[in-house]
């Protein structure tokens, strides 16, 4: 039987994409190379932050109203598989270490009333008790910006439970050379047909789209500690996420690295990991129980690539996630399925999407 939806890829994004064909009664099949979650969205840090309020353009607001509904997401998918996947809105600090850092802040404070809502920032001394705390002394010299949007998800535990919602047999071993107009996929053992395709297959999938489409790849490593600090805010500090997760855990990331010698873990983490425990001392001593590396998906431009194909009808692509795929993965799942079949979807789309035109007024 054909499918009505054959995704490439079985990381964050092509789960959601299948996840929202099978929501929406589609018949879906998800060709995966390796395991799913054998690429980026394979780690474990799971830092679910918003875009700064100064910096609002259509891509951020659809990211913004995308981690507003992730909670009711995630709740809904343990409900129906028992499995948890480590959502908790649990906030963020960042120490500010400077005038300008300060001068940032006080702006963001300024802007986010009107595109976060009220009350849902704040800038504490950052000399004093509770959760200025946690950095370490001269740090937080201009105090410390405190909201209570950003969360963090168990990356693993979340894949999982997308796998278990779905039909058994849905996702199967492949590996696809090539997708076209047809639509016609050559997978491994022969070609196979489908309603649509959808390119969901993160940085190795690169090469199934079209050259201006394609992005590259950057390296990223992290740690997991063994630090049972659950209640803490998600921290982020000189491009680190110090992420405590509900399960006794600590997740440290990560390398944002253009070029290595090695895709494994190697001494740039090491080198993370001290800036991580110069920042945050209780971090100190705590054991790490696992190193790990992947390669992430950056887009060619801003924004992820997520739309139709050019010049491949049939053929839709949705990766290029970066650092935000966490957080946008189900909204991403939901519009492609929703253009799919010729609706709006639900959250507002960037323009770089679809075009406004395809879309029904």
């Amino acid at each position: 039987m054909i499918p009505d939806i054959l995704v490439v890829g079985a990381g964050v994004f092509g789960l959601s994409v299948a996840l929202a064909a099978h929501r929406a009664g589609m018949s879906v099949e998800v060709i995966e190379a390796d395991r799913p979650g054998a690429g980026a969205s394979g780690g474990f840090v799971g830092a679910l932050t918003p875009h700064a309020p100064t910096k609002w353009r259509p891509m951020m607001a659809f990211q913004f109203a995308a981690l507003q509904a992730l909670e009711r997401r995630a709740s809904a998918l343990q409900d129906q598989t028992g499995i948890d996947p480590g959502y908790g809105r649990v906030g963020r600090i960042m120490p500010l270490t400077g005038e300008r850092a300060l001068e940032r802040a006080s702006a963001d404070l300024a802007a986010a009333p009107a595109l976060w809502g009220p009350d849902q920032m704040q800038i504490l001394p950052g000399d004093g008790p509770g959760l200025a705390a946690n950095f370490a002394p001269g740090l937080a010299t201009h105090g410390v910006a405190h909201d209570r949007i950003s969360a963090r998800i168990s990356p693993r535990a979340y894949l999982a439970a997308m796998v278990a919602a779905l039909p058994d047999g849905t996702v199967r071993h492949g590996q696809v050379t090539a997708a076209r107009a047809g639509p016609m996929a050559d997978i491994s053992g022969g070609p196979r047909a489908a309603g649509h395709i959808v390119l969901a297959g993160g940085a190795r999938g690169w090469p199934l789209l079209p050259p201006k489409q394609r992005g590259s790849g950057i390296k990223g490593q992290a740690a997991l500690l063994q630090l049972h600090v659950p209640d803490l805010p998600v921290i982020t500090h000189d491009g680190m996420y110090i992420v405590p997760h509900g399960d006794g855990t600590v997740a440290v990331g990560s390398t944002s690295e253009k070029q290595w010698e090695d895709s494994g873990p190697d001494a740039a983490l090491d080198a993370l990991l001290a800036r991580a425990v110069a920042a945050v001392p209780m971090l100190a001593g705590a054991p790490v129980i696992e190193r790990w590396a992947g390669i992430r998906p950056k887009p060619p431009g801003r924004e992820p690539i997520v739309g139709p194909v050019p010049g491949q009808p049939g053929v839709w692509a949705a990766g290029g996630g970066f650092r935000i795929g966490f957080g946008i993965a189900h909204a991403v799942g939901d519009a492609v399925i929703a253009m799919i079949s010729g609706q709006r979807p639900t959250i507002t789309v960037p323009d770089s999407f679809l075009p406004a035109a395809n879309m029904p007024g």
